[in-house]
């Protein structure tokens, strides 16, 4: 395809005007107006910028390197602080030996702000192992590695990051002891090596016996036959070498560390063999060589192949003494038939015809003439239209007794009878009838103690209270070993003294055994290791409850109990009674001024004025156990305590009144409780037990 011819045409010449010409001067100032013109904007914003930016000052420890900041806008520094605009801002900041910052923050439109910011520094590399002291190729592999608290790994510990500064670090491996150190970590990512001498926490016991191949046992558990060499931790054990037909040997075994013990060649005794005694009748007491085992029937351990003196006596029976041997771990019979010893009762009794009964049980028509065991009956004459009578007696054997009982009318006032009673021992009890009463002590009053609470109790039976302190010569009846040493040279030991550095249980066991002369229940009984109250209590012999001691301290005739022993009003008054007194100024760090009882220790019973109820030494003299457990009682006025007999268990008795060593003027007031199971040289006892 062709393409068509460009057609091209003439057309006609134009001149161009000439350009006018630029001064040189107008350029200038055109520059100038330019310039100017840009400087005063630059001196507008800077003025915007100064009068709208805030005061920034920001502090890095430690101080960095390097320092960046990254913003909306620039940031500005004059001195100490920076100038910036409210708005979000990214400061960075650099420095070996420690981590890079990098914190966002933002300025708000305050004038003056701080941000104080803190660089971290790189934890430092621990390695940590661990060796038997004084050998140090013998590692400890797998002991607790713990630092500040947390446990962080077990030996050997190759490479641990640890936040640089001070740490403390524990080791701990059994059988070892504890080590514990401060170290100090460097930082940095630095390795730093920590090789840890243990010393063992275990010592070597080598243990031999006589018989060889006795069992050996340590806090029960079998440790193989003797000769034995063990190790064991440091610590406190209870050690048993044991074999057949020998006593176990016990010991107490405190192991230190490091010091080897040598138990050498313990010696087993023969075990003990078993004695069965019976009696015809039952319930006889058992004596060996002197100490009071029980009543019959009964089975005793004693030391085989040696000669023991049995002494068997039962209230209205001839004493026996058999003479036996027992063999090692093998039982003996011991049967002994009592005879029993009699006496003669001769009755004059009106009117004919009265009935007789002996203890509850019916004998018919009153003989003239009883013969009985010689122990306390009691006897009781019944005829219809008359009172019956009922008294107690026991016959004594060889010499004939006399009762002349006149019966009375029904209708006709009956006499009064006698509140007394008195051991086979002579020990004279009175009956006391109790009425309701309030216990303890206000708390405004002088030295009373927080477990004084005040309580209302009623005793609602009738006891008999021992009307003095049991004496040396008394309890020696019982137990003839008792010493009751001195104090200061001052003798506590006379017979007429009473008896004092006893448990609450030897005063227990001293109760029974008056019991078992009258063939009363016994009002104590063992319960494993410990003599525990019989529940519910007996009329046997026993220990006066807190509650009725405190009675018959403070009772008056009146409505108004006593405060002190001797009345309400304090210094005691003359001779009313053996308290820390002038007499004991040598002895004692405390005294009562002005007051002299003539009597340094203490004083027989009875040698000062009765109080209202007829009852000795209720204050002063000896402290005294009580039946109770000691117990704190809470408040409660609404409450009333019927025949309170304390708790029935505790770690201690109750000791009441106040001992010639501790009569300051709190420890005088009725009040007083104290409590302990020591042998303290003033603390002694008296009896008491229920009506029937």
């Amino acid at each position: 395809m062709e393409s068509k011819p460009i057609k091209i045409e003439p057309v006609s010449f134009r001149s161009r005007p000439p350009s006018p010409k630029v001064k040189p001067l107008n350029i200038l100032k055109w520059i100038v107006g330019i310039f100017l013109g840009v400087v005063l904007i630059l001196l507008g914003v800077s003025a915007w910028f100064v009068f709208t930016a805030r005061q920034v000052v920001i502090t890095i420890a430690p101080v960095p390197e390097t320092l960046a900041f990254s913003g909306s806008m620039p940031a500005l520094r004059i001195g100490d602080y920076y100038l910036m605009r409210p708005g979000e801002y990214t400061v960075t900041a650099l420095k070996e030996c420690f981590f890079p910052l990098e914190h966002t923050f933002r300025v708000s439109a305050e004038k003056r702000q701080k941000f104080p910011l803190k660089m971290n520094k790189l934890p430092g590399r621990l390695m940590i192992q661990a060796h038997e002291s004084g050998g140090t190729q013998s590692n400890i592999v797998g002991a607790q590695v713990v630092i500040e608290g947390h446990e962080v790994g077990k030996t050997p510990i190759e490479s641990l990051e640890i936040k640089p500064g001070p740490a403390k670090l524990e080791i701990r491996a059994s059988n070892y002891q504890n080590l514990k150190t401060n170290i100090t970590v460097h930082g940095c990512g630095k390795l730093q090596k920590f090789n840890m001498a243990m010393v063992p926490g275990w010592s070597d016991v080598t243990v031999s016996s006589v018989p060889r191949g006795a069992t050996l046992k340590i806090d029960g558990k079998s440790f193989g036959n003797t000769p034995s060499r063990i190790q064991l931790a440091a610590g406190t054990y209870l050690m048993e070498i044991s074999a057949d037909l020998h006593k176990t040997w016990k010991h107490r075994l405190v192991v230190k560390p490091y010091e080897p013990l040598e138990i050498k060649d313990i010696r087993l005794q023969p075990a003990d063999g078993k004695l069965a005694i019976k009696t015809n009748p039952l319930g006889a007491n058992v004596m060996i060589g002197g100490t009071f085992m029980g009543q019959t029937p009964l089975v005793i351990d004693l030391s085989p192949d040696k000669d023991h003196v049995v002494r068997i006596s039962k209230a209205g029976y001839e004493k026996a003494t058999r003479n036996v041997k027992v063999p090692s771990a093998a039982l003996t019979r011991l049967h002994v038939d009592l005879k029993s010893r009699q006496g003669i009762i001769n009755l004059w009794l009106k009117p004919v015809g009265t009935q007789l009964l002996v203890n509850g049980k019916s004998w018919g028509a009153t003989p003239k003439k009883l013969r009985l065991i010689a122990v306390e009956h009691t006897l009781e004459f019944k005829k219809k239209g008359y009172r019956s009578y009922r008294t107690r007696i026991t016959p004594r054997p060889g010499f004939a007794q006399e009762l002349k009982i006149a019966l009375i009318k029904e209708g006709v006032s009956k006499q009064a009878t006698s509140t007394m009673v008195t051991t086979q021992t002579g020990y004279q009890l009175k009956l006391i009838r109790p009425k309701a009463y309030t216990m303890g002590s206000s708390r405004r009053e002088q030295g009373r103690k927080s477990n004084e609470t005040l309580r209302k109790v009623k005793l609602t039976r009738p006891f008999y209270m021992g009307l003095q302190e049991v004496t040396n010569k008394a309890f020696k009846e019982f137990m003839a070993a008792h010493h009751s040493g001195t104090f200061k040279s001052q003798h506590l030991n006379h017979n007429d003294q009473p008896v004092v550095r006893i448990t609450w249980e030897q005063a227990a066991l001293f109760c029974n055994w008056l019991s078992a002369k009258e063939s009363l229940s016994p009002a104590y009984v063992k319960k494993g290791e410990k003599v525990v109250a019989a529940e519910p209590l007996t009329t046997g012999y026993r220990l006066p409850t807190e509650a009725e001691w405190e009675y018959c301290a403070r009772f008056t005739h009146t409505q108004t109990f006593l405060k002190y022993p001797w009345g309400h009003k304090f210094p005691p008054k003359r001779l009313s009674g053996n308290y820390s007194d002038q007499s004991a100024k040598d002895l004692l760090p405390n005294v009562l001024e002005g007051y002299n009882d003539q009597y340094a220790a203490t004083a027989p019973p009875a040698k000062f004025k009765p109080n209202g109820l007829g009852l000795y030494d209720m204050g002063g003299n000896v402290a005294e156990w009580c039946h109770d457990y000691y117990s704190i009682y809470s408040y409660a006025p609404e409450k009333t305590y019927a025949d309170p007999v304390g708790p029935v268990n505790g770690k201690h008795h109750v000791i009441r009144g106040s001992g010639w060593k501790h009569a300051s003027i709190g420890t005088l007031r009725l009040a007083y409780r104290s409590y302990g199971d020591d042998k303290r040289e003033d603390v002694g006892f008296r009896v008491c037990r229920y009506l029937k």
